[in-house]
């Protein structure tokens, strides 16, 4: 049987080719309209896990499945937009550490969890690191976003996804079967994708549109997150998820911010690096 951390490395590498595809497609596409063509491909590929999938699942199950599909669409549609108007090696190492952070928080105010002195520490190591990251810098082409709005919008996102992470550990925890839950999942957030665009644009013919017109990104892309995601969850099987976690998000941040920054042409990569090595250790330690 193959050895974890190679499935937790494969994975980290496929997300972090999966990023950086996104971000260019993101280029020349708007990011509501690709965040619902990716959506319904995504759902598609989902259905290929019925045969494992056991739906067995309570009203209240069903209902913070929906509510978990609200918040994975809205983070869709967020990281769609930092991607596409922020530097993609400031936006990846935020939302690879923060989310770990809120979920600390969350889980201690809702599950009453007591942090050690050096995981309060390594807290607010990661808070001012990622002051640091996100603080503008001067000179030319050293502006992060396009937008300061940007900015509270990859903050709001890494709160959603911590949300969205406390939601299916009580999920697993209570028993639900984790391809059914992966299925409903993905159908609920593509039908909430085409609500919204229904709502905003030009509803579900631009969905289509969007997705013939870009079908080969688009569908390289969504294989792609299949793939990381399938890698990630087998290796979560054979060990600790305080263990492959950080692995995962280590070799993945790293990935995207020297190959991406090298194809966008984005600034100051070695001080990211090292910034972004002093996030992964704080992760690790509060995790730990």
């Amino acid at each position: 049987m193959i050895a974890w951390y190679y499935l937790v490395i494969l994975s980290s590498v496929v997300m972090g080719v999966s990023t950086i595809v996104e971000k260019y497609a993101l280029k020349n596409q708007h990011a509501t309209s690709f965040s619902a063509s990716f959506s319904i491909v995504i759902a598609l590929l989902s259905l290929l896990f019925l045969p494992f999938a056991k739906f067995d699942i309570t009203a209240l199950e069903f209902a913070t499945i929906y509510l978990m599909s609200v918040l994975s669409a809205t983070s869709y549609l967020f990281n769609a937009r930092i991607y596409k108007h922020g530097s993609i090696s400031v936006s990846t190492p935020v939302l690879s550490s923060l989310p770990q952070l809120f979920t600390v928080v969350l889980a201690f105010i809702f599950l009453g969890e007591k942090l050690s002195i050096i995981q309060y520490t390594a807290i607010a190591v990661l808070l001012g690191s990622t002051y640091i990251m996100l603080m503008p810098q001067k000179g030319p082409n050293k502006k992060q976003f396009d937008s300061g709005k940007y900015v509270y919008l990859l903050l709001s996102n890494t709160l959603i996804i911590a949300t969205g992470g406390i939601l299916m550990k009580y999920l697993l925890n209570a028993g639900v079967n984790l391809y059914a839950m992966f299925v409903l999942l993905e159908i609920f957030i593509a039908l909430n994708m085409t609500m919204l665009i229904s709502v905003k644009y030009n509803g579900i013919k631009e969905e289509i549109s969007n997705l013939l017109t870009n079908k080969k990104v688009i569908i390289s892309i969504a294989l792609l997150s299949i793939l990381y995601r399938i890698l990630y969850y087998a290796s979560l099987q054979l060990a600790y998820v305080s263990i492959a976690s950080p692995l995962r998000n280590s070799v993945s941040v790293i990935i995207t911010i020297i190959i991406g920054g090298i194809i966008f042409k984005e600034g100051g990569i070695k001080r990211k690096l090292v910034i972004t090595a002093v996030m992964l250790l704080m992760v690790y330690l509060i995790i730990k």
